[in-house]
């Protein structure tokens, strides 16, 4: 394969992980456990403090405990993306900002910073792991 093929491979990996983050962020916010989860690889793990869900199954619980009822949802955010492909895996580091709906209108909950490892499985990137650091306030 040239160089010009291997950058533009690249190029589409890139794009495809971040479609895949953007989505974890809107099936969250929309409620959409069981899409959330298809995100996800069969042994996918997420890690959020001292929880840590593994597999599918823990994974839904876990989502619909944090933020199965309306109120505990809101609008998660993420930029700074940095996607690192590497064949059928691919690493990123990205920043977020979660936001509730207050009195006077979105207020910020939380911010930090995802780790997530990727997997594409079956010509689909899927998340093998998501490891969620908050932003500690000094």
């Amino acid at each position: 394969m040239s160089e010009f093929a291997e950058n533009m491979a690249a190029g589409i990996d890139v794009l495809a992980v971040q479609s895949v983050l953007a989505r974890y962020c809107h099936r969250c916010d929309d409620g959409d456990f069981a899409g959330l989860v298809d995100l996800f690889t069969p042994d996918g793990v997420f890690t959020y403090g001292d929880r840590t869900a593994h597999g599918r199954s823990e994974l839904l619980a876990f989502f619909q405990g944090t933020q199965g009822r309306p109120g505990q949802r809101g609008k998660h955010l993420t930029f700074n993306l940095d996607v690192r492909p590497d064949g059928d895996t691919a690493r990123s580091v990205s920043d977020y900002v979660f936001l509730r709906t207050g009195a006077d209108g979105p207020v910020l909950r939380l911010a930090g910073r995802y780790h997530d490892e990727l997997r594409r499985l079956d010509g689909q990137w899927r998340i093998a792991r998501r490891d969620v650091i908050n932003l500690e306030v000094p």
